[in-house]
């Protein structure tokens, strides 16, 4: 099977996790739904990284108070996200080890979708 093509709206950092993913493994095309949007998310960390790195940890408030920056927060939670993503691709967590086999993933999906 050839190895997929990243979309073009993908940024560097996408590209790259969906390269390293899909030269080891082939996807159905659920799963490589699922590792676009895992690539986009770590797209959206990079800019937020960007942003934190531009204007620091902290930010003035609407009462001039000194607040932590909302991308903190969004990086949180965008790092949540990428880890379940990630997860739903029952990808080995060791070179060698199996992945979890195709039905065991379908009955999984049909459980927490129903």
């Amino acid at each position: 099977m050839s190895t997929p093509t990243p979309p073009k709206d993908l940024g560097a950092a996408g590209r790259k996790l969906w390269r390293a993913i899909t030269a080891e493994h082939d996807l159905e095309p659920r799963e490589l739904a699922i590792l676009l949007e895992a690539a986009r998310q770590v797209d959206a960390l990079e800019s937020l990284a960007a942003a934190l790195a531009k204007d620091g940890h902290t930010v003035t408030g609407a009462a001039g108070q000194t607040r932590l920056h909302p991308a903190i927060t969004e990086a949180r939670q965008g790092r949540l996200a990428l880890g379940r993503l990630l997860d739903l691709l029952h990808l080995p967590a060791e070179e060698g080890e199996p992945r979890k086999d195709r039905a065991q993933q379908r009955r999984i999906s049909k459980r927490w979708s129903a």
